[in-house]
Parts: C-alpha cells; sequence; structure tokens
C-alpha cells in the first residue's frame, strides 16, 4: 500500500507539470517525445540489471516479450499521447477524474473478457462515478469553452487504453517480475513515441530552453520513472484491486496542486464531483 500510495502521489503531479510544458511552448508532440528520451535510459538499466541478476527469468522474457511490448504500446503511448491532446481542452482536475474511473472500466471490461461476475452495486458505481464526472464537466464547459468535450472525450479513450494495459498485465507480470515487464513496456513505446515523432514532426524541434528541457526531465524521472515501478510492484504484490484503493487520492492531491500551483478554480461542482467518484470507486476496488 506505501508503494502504491506513493507512486499515485507522483502520478497526480503529472497533469500540473504538463502544464508548466505547456506553458513554455511545447506542444503535445514534443512533451511526449522528451518525457519518454528521458525516461529511457533509466529503464534500459533497470532491465539490464534484473535480466543479468536472474537469468532463471531469461527464457520468460523472450517468450513474452512481445506481448509486453504491445501491452507497453498501448499503456504508455497510446494512452499517454491521447491524454497529453485532452490536456490541450481541459482542466488537470477534470483530467484527472475521468482517468480515475478506469477501475469502473476495468470492472465491466474484467466481465466481458473473463465473465467475471459483476458486483452488485456496480450500477450505483458507475452512476456515481460519471454524475461526479458530468458535474465537474458542466462547470468547465462553460467557463472554458466546447472544446472541453473533445478534451474530455481523448482522456476517457486514454482511460479506456491503460484499462486494457491494468488487466492484461499482472499475469505476465508475475512470470517475469515487474520491474522487467514495465522496463520492457516503456522501452517499447519509447520507440514507438521516437519513430512517430520523426515521421511527425522535425528533430531540430527538439532543440528548446532549459527551463522547458528541466520540466520534461522532470516529468520523465518524478512522474514517470519512479511512479511506474511503485505501481507495477504494488500490482505485483497486493493485485490490481487494492492498487487502485490506494489511487482513490489522486484526484484530491492533483485538485489542491491545481489550486495552488495553477490557480485553478474549485467550486461545489469540484467539491461534489471527487466525493462521488472517490466513493464510487472505493465501493468498486472492494469487491472481491
Amino acid at each position: 500500500m506505501l508503494l502504491a500510495l506513493s507512486g499515485t502521489f507522483l502520478f497526480s503531479l503529472k497533469p500540473i507539470v504538463i502544464k508548466y510544458a505547456y506553458a513554455e511552448g511545447l506542444s503535445s508532440a514534443q512533451v511526449i517525445c522528451l518525457r519518454m528520451l528521458f525516461s529511457l535510459p533509466f529503464y534500459a538499466g533497470v532491465l539490464i540489471y534484473y535480466y543479468f541478476k536472474k537469468p532463471e527469468r531469461r527464457k520468460v522474457v523472450v517468450k513474452h516479450i512481445i506481448p509486453v511490448a504491445v501491452l507497453g504500446i498501448l499503456g504508455y503511448f497510446v494512452a499517454s499521447y491521447l491524454d497529453l491532446l485532452g490536456l490541450n481542452y481541459i482542466s488537470a482536475q477534470l483530467e484527472r477524474v475521468v482517468l480515475f474511473c478506469f477501475p469502473t472500466i476495468v470492472v465491466l471490461m474484467s466481465a466481458i473478457f473473463f465473465n467475471t461476475k459483476l458486483p452488485k452495486n456496480i450500477w450505483l458505481v458507475l452512476a456515481m462515478s460519471y454524475c461526479g464526472i458530468l458535474l465537474i464537466f458542466a462547470h468547465d464547459i462553460t467557463t472554458l469553452g466546447s472544446e472541453v468535450a473533445l478534451g474530455t472525450g481523448l482522456v476517457f479513450l486514454s482511460a479506456i487504453a491503460f484499462s486494457v494495459y491494468v488487466l492484461w498485465s499482472k499475469p505476465l507480470m508475475l512470470k517475469m517480475g515487474s520491474q522487467v515487464f514495465t522496463s520492457i513496456a516503456m522501452i517499447a513505446a519509447s520507440v514507438v513515441i521516437f519513430t512517430f515523432f520523426t515521421v511527425s514532426e522535425s528533430l531540430s524541434s527538439l532543440a528548446v530552453s532549459k527551463e522547458a528541457l528541466l520540466i520534461c526531465a522532470a516529468l520523465a524521472f518524478f512522474c514517470t520513472v519512479i511512479p511506474s515501478l511503485l505501481v507495477a510492484e504494488a500490482i505485483q504484490r497486493i493485485g490490481p484491486e487494492r492498487t487502485s484503493i490506494a489511487g482513490t487520492s489522486g484526484p484530491v492531491i492533483t485538485s489542491i496542486l491545481a489550486v495552488v500551483f495553477l490557480e485553478e478554480a474549485f467550486t461545489m461542482y469540484h467539491l461534489t464531483g471527487l466525493v462521488l467518484i472517490i466513493i464510487a470507486i472505493g465501493l468498486a476496488s472492494k469487491q472481491k
């Protein structure tokens, strides 16, 4: 739980840091590329260390490297890029509560693909979750404009992509270890991100200011590398359900930081929406 809480706190910093990057004039493509370029050496180092430290796992790694790479591309390229695009149009608080509903998506996907029995209170949970989102969405669309709908849709698609990553990752993590799994996933995502960037942008656009580089380095190390390893280890030790319980603190942390550092509004809409969502996810996550 301590690993999960620490990872949740650092992940909650992500939208705040991204907003600072946008304030420096960076695009979504520049942010995701610089973030992964800074992250890549750390993940490569972790993979090499564990690959040679535990030779008994080498066959398992080779056997499952392709599905892990595919999950990594989905969870850390597709989901991340959609999230970054969405943050262009919505507040950090709305982004966090939309992403925060991924446990309810995981529950539904688990029932669809693995015939898991749905909790008896699932419809109450879903109603509370999405009423909470709609409250904050209603506030933002009146203050930030019609593009909030586009941003919310992009972040919701990101939540779906990340839910697939979470749901299919645990069996592979148990076979090869969370650190090795996460490192392979992130390296695969980094390769695809860099390829995507070279096709869509000029490499010269990576020559940004020192301030922008520092922001992207902080995003990579404190909001990507460390929390991804912490959360992966938490999922392996206590499972995705309990890990998502720890994640209930995420939107609250982001809201506090967004109000303090970004001077975003915090109204009764935000308070009521947050309370509804946190109760709903708590109910969904404690189910066996």
